[in-house]
């Protein structure tokens, strides 16, 4: 009604429009909008209540306690509009000896498992699992740790992976084995990591029951980029080590600890000590777990305060030479326990000694 009053005001009453100056009109105007149009707060109000929060995202917040954002955006993937099917897959979890905390775990790693039909889609890979002689309790933590497994296809993906390795290491057993100690590799494209990398230790010249070890053991060190894995040989071949050897293994394993720039600094500050290169490796080929275990450590922080505390040791008869490796690789805490306390009681000039070391350079 007020639109048309203005609008004979405009076209009716030609003295009006005369006499009204243009900073009026357009107040009157202003104020008239205003008036006509609802409050910002109410149009997001009523945007709020249009697109009210998915049923599956209310769910995942607070059975699963996921953040907000995160349950939004996997509720678009879910879409399920009750607890009926969500309820459904926890029971049967439940009865297959999963904790209430484990199924927890379990979601937040692969919500989808929620919109997955139970005894049709998850069974049938548990019952695989178990003829290859997982228990339960193994299941348990292969499903925990990777449970994405359970949407890998049993036919195109679980069953050939499982064939492969038996191919390789012979006995179900061995390949519970292997899977137990990476469970990723259940979602491997083993024909594109593992079988090409075996391929290369073989053209090394490791001998294959190496190589069956490695698989069985430690299945991780291999499932990578062959690019990546060639690598890491030619780096260990380098160094000296002999193919055929068991601590070319293990070199290899450790090796993919510690960056190529991480590795020659480490060897900088031994050859700071005195020592040649060739010696530092003529050590680490005797010990490669020599790499990790004393050369990951902080030069500053860690080896020279504590090699300085050895010392005093010795020199009081306290410790003998073969405990300075145990003194290097021990925790803070369990160091000021075994070694400072210990002896502190037996010499007050031990923690004194202590305080002034690490006063300079922290452990």
């Amino acid at each position: 009604m007020m639109f048309n009053q203005i609008r004979r005001f405009n076209f009716y009453d030609a003295r009006l429009c005369r006499v009204a100056s243009l900073p009026s009109l357009a107040h009157f105007l202003l104020q008239f909008s205003q008036l006509s149009s609802p409050p910002a707060n109410a149009l997001e109000s009523n945007s709020i209540d249009s697109n009210p929060k998915p049923f599956s995202a209310f769910y995942l917040e607070n059975k699963f306690n996921f953040p907000p954002k995160r349950a939004l955006l996997y509720s678009k993937l879910l879409k399920f509009d009750s607890a009926e099917n969500p309820l459904s897959v926890i029971a049967f979890l439940k009865n297959h000896h999963f904790t209430d905390s484990e199924i927890s775990s379990i979601v937040k790693k692969w919500p989808l498992v929620l919109r997955r039909t139970p005894e049709s889609n998850v069974l049938p890979k548990i019952e695989f699992f178990r003829d290859l002689g997982l228990s339960s309790s193994q299941l348990v933590k292969i499903l925990t740790v990777q449970p994405n497994v359970l949407d890998r296809s049993l036919e195109s993906q679980l069953i050939p992976c499982v064939d492969f390795l038996r191919s390789f290491l012979g006995s179900d057993e061995d390949v519970v084995f292997s899977i137990l100690r990476h469970p990723g590799i259940l979602r491997e494209n083993l024909q594109k990591t593992i079988l090409p990398n075996v391929g290369i230790l073989r053209d090394a010249g490791v001998p294959e029951s190496h190589i069956v070890a490695l698989l069985r053991a430690d299945p991780r060190r291999v499932a990578l980029a062959p690019d990546t894995f060639r690598l890491a040989v030619q780096r260990i071949l380098d160094l000296g080590f002999s193919p055929d050897t068991k601590a070319f293994i293990t070199g290899l394993k450790v090796m993919r600890q510690l960056s190529n720039l991480s590795w020659k600094e480490k060897v900088r500050h031994y050859t700071r000590w005195g020592w040649s290169e060739d010696q530092v490796l003529a050590v680490i080929r005797k010990n490669p777990r020599i790499m990790p275990a004393i050369l990951g450590l902080s030069f500053e922080r860690r080896i020279v305060p504590r090699c300085a505390f050895y010392q005093a040791l010795l020199s009081k008869g306290f410790v003998k030479s073969s405990s300075f490796g145990s003194l290097l690789v021990c925790s803070h805490s369990l160091f000021v326990e075994k070694y400072v306390k210990r002896f502190g009681e037996k010499d007050p000039e031990v923690l004194e000694l202590y305080k002034e070391i690490f006063s300079k350079c922290k452990a």
